[in-house]
């Protein structure tokens, strides 16, 4: 269940978070206007839909405290705006206290940020709201009340009910995405193909797998129910193990081109990994729908035909080539590394089909240990109450920029209908990091001005009952895509409030006008206030290279051990990731800022040489394990822990044990173990150059 179109593709968990969400708006709204009526319908709705936003795909444990608080204390903001609304200095304080807050809860990670949407959303719809008297404000909040907390029982049941599915899914996606991951590193096999833009690409892919990981590991690592939740748990940190043996075998790629390019054998390689990945999709499939994907047993097959090729080429070429047969060893190891991969799906498959083999894989593994802290603690908070804190800056910002909205939308009311959308669209531009402020400022104005044309349209041709249902359709809409592509979601949620606006008030004129002029009231505002205490990624910079360097030197003392603790190496494996997907999120974000901007050559350089570090230290520790057995343990502790200083002492400013030239046959452990010196060197050369000049 994945839909095909590049400009609307979207994972299969979102596309069922957005039709919960829409189903369940539609049952409050259709029951509330069958008891109460239309006005009663509009208000419960309203609730519901504001409550429905904090419904993602996330733990079922965490569910009821952000069901709790969008309803509850989207009620009480409601019902304070509502009866102050004769009081404009009592209301544009409400403003200030809801922003503020709504902006620091963001210090809670991804589950926070629809969390805070839902309270800003609370306020600027009662806002737009009219109310003749505090009765009818009572009212109004009640109702609101009333459908969150309806939604809120809607959403938890549908929580329950669709958890094995939501994990089947988040697993299927994780696949999905190393599926990619394969199918592009293929092309490092591919002579036509760049090296360098590739393995660009490939630090962009793997960012997008880790996202897909972590959110998978939220889910199947918590409330492990009976052998299937067991086996996809399993099935996950397989899949891992086998992502990291394909990475290990990103090595001595410019040899290989240099030396047989045009050969046979590297076409076989790359058609081999294209299989490899469909057959990935395939088990992914599986997963999602039930339908038995083929066994990885023919690939084994395959690449047994492949590592003969390489044996026979390996005989026609004359001894006295040692280039050639330099090159030769490199890719029987590298096929040898892609066969212990497929060996590592296999056993991802067993672990799907066998409840024993995954409980064996869990044992002595803490999977606690591997989910992100646990939400809405006040500590966190209480943290942030420093004036260097971002998130505390970002909240400052975010509450001026509002209150400027407020005022301008007051001054702005005997001419502009639902003014208040203005401090909807500062509300949904602004976020702590400028590049994405400016990003969503683009893709708002350009969702509004064709979900404004959608609307129009729409309310020309279709009658009542069809608006209605396209109402539903596009609450479903906004909800799948806002974590996905927010330029779509823009778009729905403008044609969403145009529509519920003409059930409200179906005489009201020059609608659409409005809401494009607000809409750039409110993107003038947000990027006035974005210069406004801002953090600059160029000033994390020097933190996020230290954590990068720190991630690296962790992973070394693991990888480099016989047999490290499994739980200790797969934390480390964790860090490295997430710090070399950090660091490519800051990139891509640098380039957007205003000012003096750093060497970003440099700093391309430096994320591409931890990525074939990480790459190496994983090729290192799959050598390990299979051909630790050819030394002597004494031997081969010696040779582990001599060079695991070394390699740390590589990462170090003050360096100057330069690597020597590797003196062992290719493929062999003291060669890569050389390999993996000289990558280490580069990165502490450039960590070198880029760490700011002493003041």
């Amino acid at each position: 269940m994945r839909l095909s179109f590049t400009s609307l593709s979207l994972p299969s968990q979102q596309i069922v978070s957005g039709l919960t969400a829409a189903i369940g708006v539609a049952i409050v709204a259709a029951g509330a206007g069958i008891a109460g009526g239309a006005p009663v319908a509009a208000a419960m709705a309203t609730g519901a839909a504001c409550t429905s936003i904090v419904d993602i795909p996330d733990a079922l444990e965490h569910k009821p405290a952000g069901f709790l608080i969008a309803c509850g204390l989207g009620g009480l903001i409601t019902l304070a705006a509502g009866l102050g609304g004769d009081l404009p200095w009592l209301v544009g304080l409400l403003v200030v206290a809801v922003s503020f807050l709504g902006a620091m809860i963001t210090v809670y990670g991804r589950p926070a940020m629809p969390l805070s949407m839902a309270l800003i959303l609370s306020l600027i719809f009662v806002l737009g709201t009219p109310l003749r008297d505090g009765r009818a404000a009572i009212e109004h909040a009640l109702y609101f009340t009333a459908g969150g907390a309806a939604y809120a029982l809607y959403g938890m049941l549908a929580g329950w009910l669709l958890e094995a599915r939501h994990k089947q899914l988040a697993l299927a996606e994780s696949l999905h995405a190393f599926a990619d991951y394969a199918r592009l590193k293929a092309r490092l096999y591919d002579i036509e193909a760049g090296i360098d833009e590739t393995f660009a690409t490939l630090i962009e892919r793997q960012v997008l797998l880790m996202e897909r990981v972590q959110a998978a590991r939220n889910l199947l690592f918590r409330r492990i129910n009976g052998d299937h939740d067991r086996q996809m748990a399993a099935a996950l940190g397989a899949a891992l193990d086998a992502f990291e043996t394909f990475l290990s075998s990103q090595t001595d790629y410019w040899l290989l081109r240099e030396r047989l390019g045009k050969a046979t054998i590297m076409t076989a390689i790359r058609d081999g990994i294209v299989e490899c990945a469909g057959l990935l999709d395939r088990l992914a499939l599986e997963i999602g729908s039930g339908h038995e994907a083929p066994p990885f047993a023919r690939l084994q097959g395959r690449f047994a035909e492949i590592a003969g090729l390489a044996d026979r080429l390996q005989i026609d070429t004359p001894a006295g080539d040692a280039a050639q047969q330099e090159a030769i060893a490199a890719v029987q190891a590298r096929i040898e590394t892609i066969r212990h991969g497929i060996d590592q799906l296999v056993m991802l498959q067993r672990v799907m089909r066998e409840p024993a083999a995954a409980q064996a894989r869990l044992d002595g593994i803490d999977l606690d240990a591997f989910l992100p802290p646990k939400p809405w603690r006040l500590a966190a908070l209480r943290r942030q109450l420093r004036w260097r804190s971002p998130i505390l800056r970002y909240a400052l910002r975010l509450t001026a920029a509002m209150a400027v909205a407020f005022l301008l939308s007051k001054l702005l009311e005997p001419w502009l209908p639902h003014s208040s959308w203005i401090l909807l669209t500062v509300a949904v531009i602004m976020r702590a990091s400028y590049s994405a402020t400016r990003q969503r400022q683009k893709d708002r104005l350009i969702g509004n001005l064709v979900g404004c044309v959608l609307a129009a349209f729409a309310l020309h041709v279709l009658p009542d009952p069809a608006l209605l249902v396209l109402t539903f359709v596009t609450i479903g809409f906004s909800h799948a895509y806002a974590p996905v592509r927010y330029r779509v979601t823009s778009t729905a949620a403008c044609v969403m409030a145009l529509l519920l606006m003409h059930f409200i008030n179906p005489h009201e004129e020059a609608l659409l006008l409005a809401r494009l002029l607000d809409t750039a009231l409110g993107a003038g505002i947000a990027a006035a206030f974005s210069f406004l205490l801002p953090v600059w990624e160029r000033q994390g910079l020097p933190g996020r290279i230290a954590a990068l360097l720190q991630a690296d030197r962790a992973y070394i003392r693991q990888a480099l051990r016989r047999n490290p603790v499994e739980q200790a190496y797969r934390l480390t494996r964790k860090q490295v990731f997430d710090a070399i997907s950090d660091f490519a999120g800051m990139l891509r974000r640098l380039p957007d800022e205003p000012g003096r901007q750093h060497d970003l050559a440099l700093l391309r350089q430096f994320l591409t040489a931890n990525y074939r570090l990480a790459s190496y230290l994983a090729s290192l520790q799959v050598l390990l394990r299979m051909r630790g057995g050819d030394y002597a343990p004494e031997t081969l502790e010696s040779l582990v822990l001599q060079n695991r200083e070394r390699l740390l002492g590589q990462l170090e400013p003050e360096a100057t044990d330069a690597p020597v030239p590797a003196d062992g046959a290719a493929g062999s452990l003291e060669q890569r173990l050389q390999e993996t010196m000289a990558v280490a060197a580069e990165v502490g050369r450039l960590a070198a150059r880029l760490r700011p000049a002493p003041a």
